[in-house]
Parts: C-alpha cells; sequence; structure tokens
C-alpha cells in the first residue's frame, strides 16, 4: 500500500507518450524521402514559421508556428510531406487517420 502511495504522484504527472521519437511514419528507404528543405519551403507558402526542422527516426520533426500562430510540434512523412502528428505542449492537435500511434 505504501509502494502503490508513493507511485500515485509520479503516475499522476507522467507526460504523454506519443512525444519525441515514439511516432513512426513508415517512411521506407530514405533515397525516396524529399528533403527537409522543401519540406521547409512548403511550410512557409503555407505559413508557417519553422524554427527548428531535423530528421527523427523515420519521420521528419519540425518546431514551429502555425499559420494560426500556435507553437507545436509536428511530425512529417518524408516522402508524402503530409502532417502526422502535431502536438502542442503535449495536447494532440492532429492526428493523421492512419496513424495508430
Amino acid at each position: 500500500m505504501k509502494k502503490l502511495l508513493l507511485a500515485l504522484p509520479l503516475a499522476l504527472t507522467a507526460t504523454p507518450a506519443l512525444a519525441h521519437g515514439d511516432v513512426a511514419c513508415n517512411a521506407g528507404p530514405t533515397a525516396e524521402w524529399k528533403s527537409i528543405e522543401s519540406l521547409q519551403a512548403k511550410l512557409k507558402a503555407e505559413g508557417w514559421t519553422v524554427r527548428k526542422a531535423l530528421r527523427s527516426g523515420d519521420c521528419y520533426e519540425v518546431y514551429g508556428v502555425t499559420p494560426d500562430r500556435q507553437r507545436v510540434e509536428a511530425f512529417f512523412h518524408p516522402v508524402t510531406q503530409e502532417r502526422v502528428l502535431v502536438l502542442r505542449r503535449g495536447q494532440v492537435l492532429y492526428k493523421a487517420p492512419w496513424y495508430k500511434g
């Protein structure tokens, strides 16, 4: 019982398991990927402000500001450049219908 009471605060403050490295795009061979620069250009044309863009596993991860001024962490499929997951402070703002994470 004592162990349970000690573990309860930790369980209540745990962060979502979706962020950082747990996102899988199933993108296939890197030879088929579009460049991260082309993704940045696409997002800029859509009104995003990209603060940082990098490869994260088999996805592209972008830290930036959306056209509606929300600071987000977003994951994109590197072949299709489709949004996979968009998070804001751990809250899911968008999840692709096919994404199972």
